[in-house]
């Protein structure tokens, strides 16, 4: 009799929790699924978490704002904590969500009537099918709002994720898929599922990550450098790339000086020079080398740039919205000799304004037309504000001191006064206006395209001769005529 009672008390056991198993997953399931508030046509997604008695909710606002919530099922309840308030989620006899906060009115929320998702795919189960549903779409992210679109490069596990705010490219994230878990820049997701309507994740300090498809991704159109040199090269030497870094746009120009496969990238923020490297490729290693970083491959994918180093890290950069579509060759470098038998011709192309980095040049030539000065400057604005002087170029200060023919600001900023023969002075207005409208024209005169025959005499005499076109290309033959 002991043993009997003993298996019937066992089995009423694994009865009970199964019920109360059934009965969580079903008030859970009751509530999943996606909703709107007729009123102000916000948004909830609610959605399965990893765990039972938790997971994420997508806020979808009205005014296209995003962010990711949670609700929880406990003692009979099912919560949800959105934008800092909780609300108990109930039902009403037409199928509606009711959100009742801690006091006040219900929301109620109607049920938005989708079409039928896909059986979801679990990461640790199919990682072949996982990364290839997640690279179909473009996704709605619980990261602020911004869309992504999921890119394979060099393997099938890994690749480049591109986030963006509206059109504009808000950064370039590599991601990859190992034992399950994936890492997207420095976000590791040890659960992950995916189904053609959601993207759900959750890493170890238990932060949910919810990504919303929204469309068909763009059909993925490689161009790598190994295997296609010509049309790689013709790619990465038109127009413009792009990098974001600290909310800064970088402008990237791959430009041939040396040699089709060699030259310069010129990086630009607000159409200023910042930085400079020199670019070349080996036929005989397959590498690119940019500046002192070698990379074994590069690919384009669509319109994402992608180099890869040996130990197998990343770096990217996109298309640049607006990029030209010229296609620079060595056609377009114009090179003169620094001899004095160029010296028209130098004077020209050094007689615009110059950047570099915060510093602008000028250089100025003497009556020889030989010599001249180099002139590099800075320019700030300051103001003097109730009892402070303020400046990027000279920290805030306060006293201004002088010692002999010393002076201090604050006696952090120490100048010296200087009688030395100086070739610059500071401009009026009207002035400033008038050097800026010359510079215009000489920027662009010097950057005119021109063909020009350069004749040499027999006494030695060197004589260049501008022809009224601006490409070889347009001209079909060339005869010598005397008369």
């Amino acid at each position: 009799m002991t043993k009997v009672f003993l298996k019937i008390k066992k089995y009423l056991i694994i009865c009970i929790t199964l019920a109360i198993s059934t009965t969580c997953l079903h008030a859970n399931s009751l509530f999943f699924g996606s909703w709107v508030d007729t009123e102000s046509g916000d948004r909830v997604d609610i959605l399965d978490g990893f765990k039972s008695g938790i997971g994420p909710i997508l806020l979808i606002k009205n005014d296209g704002d995003v962010s990711l919530n949670e609700w929880k099922d406990a003692d009979g309840k099912f919560t949800m904590s959105i934008n800092y308030s909780s609300y108990e989620a109930s039902k009403d006899e037409k199928g509606n969500l009711l959100l009742k906060p801690s006091y006040g009115d219900s929301i109620v929320y109607t049920p938005v009537e989708a079409d039928e998702a896909q059986s979801a795919i679990n990461l640790k189960d199919d990682e072949a099918g996982f990364l290839a549903a997640l690279s179909e779409f473009k996704w709605l992210t619980s990261l602020s709002g911004k869309t992504a679109i999921f890119k394979k490069t060099f393997s099938n596990d890994s690749g480049v994720v591109e986030f963006r705010n509206g059109e504009e490219l808000d950064s370039l994230l590599s991601f990859g898929v190992s034992s399950g878990v994936i890492k997207i820049g420095s976000d590791v997701i040890i659960e992950a599922r995916v189904t053609d309507k959601y993207f759900v994740g959750v890493n170890e300090r238990d932060k949910f990550f919810v990504f919303k498809s929204l469309e068909k991704s763009p059909a993925r159109i490689s161009t790598d450098l190994k295997e296609e040199r010509e049309k790689f090269f013709d790619q990465l030497l038109t127009g413009e790339w792009q990098s974001k870094t600290w909310g800064a746009v970088n402008i990237h120009r791959f430009r041939p000086i040396k040699g089709e496969l060699a030259g310069k990238e010129l990086i630009t923020n607000d159409d200023k020079l910042s930085s400079h490297s020199d670019w070349e490729y080996s036929p005989a290693t397959g590498a690119i080398k940019i500046g002192y970083t070698e990379y074994m491959n590069a690919l384009i994918v669509n319109d994402t740039l992608a180099f890869i180093k040996e130990n197998g890290d990343q770096n990217f950069l996109n298309r640049a919205i607006n990029s030209s579509e010229k296609r620079y060759t060595l056609g377009d470098v114009k090179t003169t000799a620094l001899n004095e038998n160029s010296l028209d011709k130098i004077i020209k192309m050094l007689s615009p304004q110059f950047q570099y980095g915060k510093y602008l040049y000028s250089f100025e030539f003497n009556e020889d037309l030989r010599t001249g000065f180099i002139h590099e400057w800075r320019s700030d604005a300051f103001d003097i504000t109730g009892e402070t002087f303020n400046s990027s170029l000279i920290a805030d200060s306060v006293k201004l001191s002088q010692v002999e023919d010393f002076i201090f600001f604050d006696e952090a900023n120490v100048f010296k006064m200087d009688s030395t023969p100086s070739r610059l002075r500071a401009k009026s207005n009207d002035e400033v206006k008038e050097d800026m409208i010359e510079q215009e024209n000489l920027q662009s005169s010097a950057q005119e395209s021109k063909v020009i025959v350069r004749v040499m005499t027999n006494d030695g005499k060197i004589q260049d001769v501008v022809l009224p076109v601006s490409s070889f290309k347009e001209i079909s033959s060339i005869s010598l005529l005397s008369n």
